[in-house]
């Protein structure tokens, strides 16, 4: 164990004795603890904040059903508590998981952690309840970290690619190196990355090929005239958006609903799961077919038809076309908002880096729209998208249906 992270466990094991804590008026804990870690976990970048975010509600989870033992655990797991056994406090376990699995982290905001853990605990008024459920939550954190120490969260770079009709070229406008760290972690909650592998896009010459090309290169430039001004607005509402807008969203949402505790952990739980694990299989996915963005296929040297003055609307990002995370993202939300958050009629949704705020029937109208906007933006073919949306509404589906059940 390297000597900051033991710095920063000592550090958590001190926080359960010590005190005494300044009293604070409380909300509902969980719910503030959704906030928290959030914005926690705002500067640890990338795939690092994936994970911890992921260990850190897992580890909360496990805490709680332990001393509720409604749901099948995430193993590692503490073990479930006797029916007759005294109950450490729900709270200080939740707190203590969700600071113990953040805590390691460099770029965590590690004063917002400690604020938010001692007042959790100070809140909680029986010591041997608190430093009981302070232990518990420890205890699950540690193991599921103990369970990941061999993740590889170094930088990876690509291999080299050919440099030919439908292949990938680097972005030349990208100032940043391009990784995929991520392709080569475990997942959490999917049993397989290459189950949900959709089988190549329209190889280049193909009429399929020609096809999609066409619709972008209509849709998608800067200067399309065939897209409308309500596909424009979709497809910037969808492009530029900030995180704390959903995640805003999502407790508003929760917190309608009554859940306890162990409700919200879990549902927190395997949203994170299912966010990790379809960036692992999107990045794996697009590393193996490399195939080129529409930017390269129209207005590059191998361009068939070559138009060198298209452009997309929206820059795309530096990674392959094949299959779309954008519209694997609204998979996972077609099936997120009805079978996770209980969201099942009309879905406002505002946007505070754009100012737009749409509206949409349902769900699935919802992931239509946004696995559509890649088009118009100019990102990606068809094919990548309609590849993307299947693939997340699949690791979404798996994921809740073997992970975290009733017992």
């Amino acid at each position: 164990m390297s000597r900051p992270i033991r710095r920063r466990l000592l550090l958590a094991l001190f926080l359960v004795v010590a005190g005494p804590w300044p009293l604070v008026a409380r909300a509902d804990v969980a719910l503030d603890w959704l906030s928290t870690v959030d914005e926690a976990t705002t500067k640890v970048a990338g795939v690092r904040g994936d994970r911890a975010r992921t260990i850190a509600w897992l580890a909360a989870f496990n805490a709680l059903d332990a001393i509720d033992p409604r749901y099948r655990p995430y193993p590692p797991a503490p073990a479930a508590l006797p029916a007759d056994a005294s109950k450490p406090s729900r709270d200080a376990a939740l707190a203590a998981a969700l600071y113990t699995a953040l805590v390691v982290e460099p770029d965590a905001d590690h004063a917002l952690l400690v604020r938010r853990y001692r007042d959790t605990l100070a809140a909680v008024k029986v010591a041997g309840e608190r430093e009981a459920g302070a232990i518990l939550g420890q205890q699950a954190a540690l193991m599921l970290l103990a369970a990941r120490s061999a993740d590889r969260l170094g930088r990876v770079e690509p291999r080299a690619g050919v440099v030919a009709a439908g292949a990938f070229v680097e972005a030349p406008w990208s100032k940043m190196p391009r990784s995929i760290a991520i392709a080569g972690l475990a997942p959490f909650g999917v049993r397989s990355v290459t189950a949900f592998d959709p089988g190549p896009p329209p190889g280049v010459g193909s009429e399929a090929a020609a096809r999609e090309i066409a619709e972008t290169r209509a849709l998608g430039g800067v200067a399309a005239g065939s897209r409308s001004a309500e596909q424009t607005a979709a497809a910037l509402f969808w492009v530029v958006n900030e995180p704390s807008d959903f995640s805003s969203w999502v407790k508003g949402v929760l917190e309608a609903r009554k859940l306890d505790a162990l409700d919200l952990a879990r549902i927190a739980a395997l949203d994170a799961m299912i966010g990790i694990d379809s960036a692992i299989v999107g990045t794996t996915l697009k590393e193996r077919y490399r195939h080129w963005r529409p930017e390269s296929a129209i207005a590059g040297p191998f361009a068939v038809d070559r138009d060198a003055g298209w452009q997309p609307m929206v820059r795309a990002p530096n990674s392959p076309d094949y299959p779309s995370t954008g519209a694997m993202s609204a998979g996972l939300l077609e099936v997120e908002l009805p079978r996770l958050f209980g969201v099942d009629g009309a879905i406002e949704w505002r946007n505070s880096a754009s100012q737009q705020t749409r509206r949409w029937p349902n769900a699935a109208a919802l992931a239509d729209e946004y696995a559509t906007s890649r088009i118009w933006a100019g990102a990606h073919f068809r094919s990548a998208v309609d590849a993307g949306r299947r693939v997340g509404r699949e690791v979404a589906g798996e994921i809740l249906g073997r992970q975290l059940l009733p017992r």
